[in-house]
């Protein structure tokens, strides 16, 4: 998928945002979760490609630094990816596309490398009902825009919700509550930005964070309607099972 209609994003503003790449060749968008694990497709990683590794901390694909008005960020990380989770239940992009990576080491967090926020499982009715009355997400990723084969410079966009019922005129059957449907009349991704995340502001302690909703899985063919994304929300507790599986019996 990409993002057409976006603009770019301010600097380390998304310190959360991974770059999938084999031999620096672009494969996908992800999010850290964790100090060990990024979020992202299934459809990303399957069949599992070789040397997968991971950028954090990564802005300007053409720069060894990041500056702007003479502020820079944090240089980028490089992590390799030593095992990779995709959903039991995953057999195609229709459904179930989501997969955690887990990188040979820990994460050091800074000013341009944190984790996203995710959805706790005991909420989870409650924050089904809390996504589906948002109207606007936001997205972010690298993928081509109208002037670029490859944006160099990360790029978002705000997306408006769409009714499931739309959606699923146009995709079929195949999209339910698990996913979230998105677009607007200028903005909407498309291929290249597969695997990055979808998210919105929500109340947390009495302040604002940021937290991942959804991941970007398919669209149409001509780039030219509405995106469907993943809902994290139906997976956390997959998710946080998986990692707890993965520290006790992989370690």
């Amino acid at each position: 998928m990409r993002i057409l209609g976006g603009r770019d994003a301010v600097l380390s503003s998304t310190p959360w945002m991974a770059f999938l790449h084999n031999h620096l060749q672009f494969v996908c968008g992800g999010s850290l979760i964790t100090r060990e694990f990024v979020l992202t497709a299934a459809h990303c990683v399957m069949p599992t490609p070789k040397n997968l590794m991971v950028r954090l901390g990564e802005y300007d694909l053409t720069r060894q630094w990041d500056c702007i008005n003479d502020v820079c960020a944090p240089k980028y990380r490089e992590y390799m990816v030593t095992r990779i989770y995709t959903h039991p239940s995953y057999r195609s992009i229709a459904a179930y596309d989501l997969a955690l990576l887990k990188l040979n080491q820990s994460v050091e967090y800074t000013g341009a490398i944190r984790p996203i926020c995710l959805v706790m499982p005991e909420k989870f009715h409650e924050w089904y009902r809390l996504v589906d009355s948002v109207k606007e997400f936001t997205l972010t990723g690298w993928g081509v825009t109208e002037t670029e084969p490859v944006s160099h410079v990360l790029q978002t966009a705000n997306l408006t919700q769409i009714n499931r019922r739309t959606c699923h005129d146009q995709y079929g059957h195949s999209v339910d509550h698990t996913h979230i449907c998105a677009g607007s009349s200028d903005s909407f991704a498309c291929v290249g930005d597969s695997g990055s995340p979808l998210g919105m502001k929500v109340e947390h302690n009495r302040r604002n964070v940021y937290a991942q909703v959804g991941i970007v899985s398919r669209g149409p063919k001509h780039c030219d309607g509405v995106t469907v994304f993943t809902n994290v929300v139906s997976f956390t507790e997959w998710i946080f099972s998986t990692i707890l599986y993965d520290a006790k019996y992989m370690s």
